[in-house]
């Protein structure tokens, strides 16, 4: 998963669409209707810069976060300091005890490139988990992959610099590749130019399901993109609230 998010990182938070504080706001009431009581200690799971892991803090959880980029967990150290940061793959997370709940925003489990990965990954979380515990995360779909993605390019511009990237989507291969160029300004006024490639792959909802499903979860929603009613076929982003099984 060649995902590292090293160029892109001292631009990522600046570029993005909700802020940290609604991500959190968001993740705090879906544990209000579905978890049977409040989680205390919750991971991060691809915490990037630590933003929603701050966030969080900020509405008082325990927070664990877990990155495999050393770029990302540079700036989240700063931004999240009373969080615990782990240097880890989520396809092979190793914890020190269990938590109450894990979250994986902002399409994480796309970045995995082979589904037996993401088997892999939701049996890890759930090895991780009291019963009845909450995973939640989200993901892109393929009306994402098709309309917004497709062979389209983008330039984005603030006052930390520029990014121009370049889409190119394969629908035979579920997948679509990200060409990146990163601008950083110095001191001096002159820019740094940083190349990267990123790539995203599609898993239905089917998919989705069947992993929970094996791994030991059962699926309790799947909601349109930060909102509190079900996804349906014009949804570009589905967010998942898994429960761990209880045994018998």
């Amino acid at each position: 998963m060649g995902n590292e998010y090293t160029a892109i990182a001292a631009l990522y938070d600046g570029f993005r669409g909700e802020s940290p504080n609604m991500w959190a706001a968001y993740m705090d009431e879906l544990f209000s209707r579905f978890a049977e009581k409040k989680p205390h200690t919750v991971l991060d799971l691809c915490c990037g810069t630590g933003t929603v892991t701050a966030a969080m803090c900020r509405l008082g959880y325990d927070m664990i976060g877990i990155d495999r980029s050393e770029e990302m967990l540079a700036l989240a150290h700063e931004h999240a300091p009373s969080a615990l940061l782990l240097h880890q793959d989520m396809r092979s997370i190793d914890l020190y005890g269990t938590v109450d709940a894990v979250i994986c925003c902002l399409d994480s489990i796309n970045y995995l490139p082979e589904y037996d990965d993401v088997e892999r990954t939701f049996s890890g979380v759930c090895r991780f988990l009291p019963p009845s515990g909450l995973f939640i995360f989200d993901v892109n779909t393929k009306k994402r992959f098709e309309e917004k993605y497709g062979k389209n390019d983008f330039i984005l511009e603030n006052k930390n610099g520029l990014i121009a990237w370049s889409c190119d989507y394969r629908p035979r291969l579920r997948r679509c590749d990200f060409y990146l160029s990163c601008f950083v300004p110095g001191e001096d006024g002159r820019y740094t130019r940083r190349d990267e490639e990123q790539s995203e792959y599609l898993y239905s909802d089917g998919q989705l399901r069947a992993a929970a499903e094996k791994s030991g979860f059962e699926v309790l929603a799947a909601y349109d993109r930060m909102a509190l009613h079900d996804a349906d076929e014009d949804s570009e982003k589905v967010h998942y609230v898994l429960r761990k099984k209880t045994q018998g």
